[in-house]
């Protein structure tokens, strides 16, 4: 039988920069709103993906805040799960969001 044991996380990620970290950005969204875009979504051209950072502009939140990186998956926006949406869907759940603004993300 198959020890969990056995299974460390340097065999499931051959990742230089070590397996990806859980972490949470508080973002406060101003005037050039939260200041990234995203891509990915159930049922995309590309298939059932994740929501992923495309880019994160020059200006807005995310730039201020520094902690928010192209190719982060975002699981979670405050607290309300990302998972199995749309691109449609998270956008506009983005884009619902007033003031203070609470991401979880896979990096």
């Amino acid at each position: 039988s198959l020890s969990l044991g056995s299974l460390t996380s340097s065999n499931i990620f051959h990742d230089d920069l070590g397996p990806p970290q859980y972490k949470t950005i508080t973002l406060e969204r101003g005037p050039d709103g939260l200041g990234f875009s995203i891509v990915g979504g159930y049922g995309s051209p590309h298939g059932d993906l994740p929501i992923y950072v495309k880019t994160v502009f020059a200006k807005g939140a995310a730039a201020d805040d520094g902690h928010l990186k192209r190719g982060d998956q975002i699981i979670a926006v405050n607290g309300q799960s990302l998972e199995g949406v749309t691109h449609e869907e998270a956008v506009a759940i983005l884009k619902r969001t007033k003031g203070i603004v609470t991401l979880t993300v896979l990096s």
